[in-house]
């Protein structure tokens, strides 16, 4: 869509012809060939039904002619010479391995505050096995991962690579396979930048998704470590791009991952290499980058699920220094804002915050509910009705189904309803007083465990 942007502005009087190449060019990948023909010659690359790129292009001319052989022999001939460029480096650059390149980038600068390209490789290779170990997946994916990262960024140093930076990944994975490295692995390389764009190609592979995570969290927290956090419309290293990508593979991948001990990982891989922190980091630095990923949380569920946002903030403020499951957290705003759609949802929270702001307040002797001394029937109801909603809620919780474990809390309405319109919470007698104040206080803890 951009080169036909980019080619209606550069012609007035567009005619497109068709040319071809050498089926030879072929063997070279077809990124590398499609690049060649749209950022160096403006060409329309062609491919078949399957999405195979023929040995066919089209170039739009600024001139009509009853006889294009001239035009179109022309640009053939540029085409070759470029098409003959990009194989030598593809036949250069297989001449040595990618193992033998990683040495290499301890030459290469990531940044000048954080080091060189080995150094976020050797980060990335630490993050990607515990990641893979907390997925809970077998020695075979977790080596297929730790191969992934050693090599991933060695694809840096060839000439393809420097010729077509976009190419970062694809040629590694290219590379990767003709070395005879496992297929998971070239995989993993070649998948490691997706998404590339807020809605591109995520990674389909596991190692992949391992490898891509690694990369945008070590980034991430590298670049906190030394205080250069975005700020307003300022992203220089595209953190806030780094953050969705990591929210759309977990969160549209279904992977169920605990990020909080994946980011104390990925800052203690930084920390370990030495780099001068920023201040505040030891203290802050952890919920600036829970809060940073739970921006773009907020902009997920907000944009594609069209969650409201009192919904996202009362549940992420909820776990900001617990469990960080992005799926959990989606699954919990979801039947929350399906629950406050119902009609007896306001009715049932008046009854709860009545409940709760009593419990607050009062100071009593806090035993156990004793039923022996219920005097109104009302008080046994709302003891028997928590109890039977408690198993319920507490099995639901367990399996995840959130809107059943709510089921559970808005059955209480009526018993609630009914002990507050006919019960004498703060009675003379004490024992009395204290059991009724214990009642609620189950009341209370019920509705707060969500």
């Amino acid at each position: 869509d951009a080169l036909l942007d980019e080619v209606t502005a550069l012609v007035e009087w567009p005619v497109v012809y068709e040319g071809d190449f050498e089926e030879a060019f072929l063997a070279v990948p077809q990124e590398c060939l499609i690049l060649t023909m749209q950022l160096n010659q403006r060409y329309f690359a062609m491919a078949d039904d399957a999405g195979k790129l023929t040995n066919r292009f089209l170039v739009v001319s600024n001139l009509a002619t009853s006889d294009p052989k001239a035009i179109v022999a022309g640009n053939e001939r540029v085409l070759t010479a470029r098409l003959a460029d990009a194989k030598f480096f593809f036949d250069e650059d297989r001449k040595t391995r990618l193992e033998a390149r990683v040495k290499k980038l301890e030459g290469v600068t990531f940044h000048q505050k954080l080091g060189t390209m080995a150094q976020k490789q050797e980060r990335m290779r630490k993050i990607a096995g515990f990641i893979a170990r907390e997925m809970d997946q077998n020695e075979d994916v977790v080596r297929a991962c730790d191969r992934a990262a050693a090599l991933c960024k060695a694809d840096l140093l060839t000439g393809i690579v420097g010729e077509f930076p976009e190419l970062q990944g694809v040629m590694g994975g290219e590379y990767a396979r003709h070395d005879g490295e496992p297929e998971p692995v070239a995989r993993a390389i070649r998948e490691q930048y997706l998404p590339k764009a807020l809605e591109g190609e995520l990674p389909q592979t596991l190692p992949g998704q391992v490898l891509a995570l690694a990369d945008r969290l070590d980034s991430i927290a590298a670049f906190f470590h030394v205080g250069m956090i975005p700020t307003g419309s300022e992203d220089p290293f595209a953190l806030r791009r780094h953050a969705t990508a990591i929210v759309r593979i977990m969160m549209d991948g279904d992977k169920r991952l605990d990020l909080s001990p994946v980011i104390d990982h990925a800052r203690a891989a930084v920390r370990e290499q030495g780099f001068k922190a920023a201040p505040d980091v030891e203290a802050q630095g952890k919920r600036r980058m829970t809060e940073f990923l739970f921006e773009r949380v907020r902009h997920y569920a907000r944009t594609l699920h069209e969650l409201r946002d009192d919904v996202l903030e009362a549940v992420l403020r909820s776990v900001s220094t617990g469990t960080i499951d992005l799926i959990d957290l989606l699954l919990k705003m979801k039947a929350l804002q399906a629950v406050t759609t119902r009609p007896e949802f306001d009715p049932l929270i008046v009854g709860f915050k009545r409940a709760s702001r009593i419990v607050e307040k009062e100071q009593w002797d806090h035993k156990a509910v004793n039923p022996d001394l219920f005097k109104d029937p009302a008080e046994g109801e709302l003891h028997r009705h928590v109890g039977n909603s408690r198993q319920d809620f507490n099995k639901q919780m367990a399996k995840g189904c959130y809107d059943k474990a709510l089921e559970a809390l808005v059955r209480l309405k009526p018993s609630i309803d009914t002990f507050f319109n006919g019960v004498m919470v703060n009675a003379e007698d004490a024992a009395l007083r204290n059991n009724r104040l214990s009642l609620l206080k189950e009341v209370d803890d019920l509705f707060k465990s969500f």
